[in-house]
């Protein structure tokens, strides 16, 4: 029996790699070329697989969309969920000019696909190469910083996250980012790293490191972050996914 339950346990550790090496190559490269911006995308599962999307897409010539998504949930349920919106957001994007029909879509389809207890948050932006506007839809998800050289801002709160309600209305925010500013779109694994003291990382610790890091590259701003994370958390058990995305005008 007991050799039966260790077979078992090295079959399901074996699905779960391979469903990690599928999440790996569902990521898009971490720097991807936008004329005009400077992007870094980030993200690190706390287990085997994980529940957060981060992902890139080329819409046309004239649009790109960047995605930060996070679905309820930790392990495997949590990662077929978001596969299944990474897929659904790259099929319907360039069928949609407004933002508040995507969103609108998304949360029709998550809604009827999904199961009980199962919702996603999520950020999406909407960019032209070489413009200082970019378009935002937060569905549920924490509000983004805006870090300028005069000070940092907590943009404002989205609509519901997506598949919790049939019908959820969403807004589309347009956000000016004039030379050297920069958005940071993060899930919760960011603010709420815990420490070997129960600590967490919060808000205004990473809103005091924000400022220092004006003037970096998207690069280096988002390998600071998770440096300084790494250190806070020290031999802490990680209890959830970590989640970066950087996006600044060069």
């Amino acid at each position: 029996v007991l050799g039966l339950e260790l077979k078992d346990k090295l079959v399901a550790r074996r699905e779960l790699e391979a469903g990690r090496a599928v999440q790996e190559a569902l990521m898009p490269e971490r720097s991807p070329s936008v004329p005009g911006w400077d992007l870094w995308l980030f993200t690190r599962s706390a287990n085997e697989v994980g529940g957060d999307l981060v992902d890139f897409i080329r819409i046309d010539e004239k649009r790109v969309g960047v995605v930060l998504g996070d679905v309820a949930g930790k392990g495997l349920r949590a990662a077929l969920f978001s596969a299944k919106l990474q897929a659904t957001l790259r099929a319907i994007a360039s069928d949609f000019n407004l933002l508040t029909e995507l969103g609108a879509k998304l949360n029709a389809i998550f809604h009827r696909d999904s199961i009980a207890g199962i919702f996603a948050s999520l950020v999406y932006l909407e960019i032209q190469p070489n413009s200082g506007v970019l378009r935002m839809l937060n569905a549920g998800h924490m509000p983004p910083f805006r870090v300028r050289r005069t000070g940092v801002e907590i943009m404002e709160k989205g609509g519901a996250a997506l598949g919790i309600m049939p019908g959820s209305a969403f807004s589309e925010q347009r956000i000016d980012v004039q030379g050297n500013d920069f958005l940071l779109i993060h899930s919760d694994g960011l603010t709420e790293a815990e420490n070997e003291r129960g600590e967490f990382f919060g808000e205004k610790r990473l809103a005091d490191l924000l400022p220092q890091v004006v003037g970096l590259s998207s690069e280096q701003i988002g390998q600071r972050l998770v440096e300084k994370v790494d250190r806070f958390v020290g031999g802490a058990k990680v209890h959830d996914d970590l989640s970066i995305v950087i996006v600044r005008r060069a």
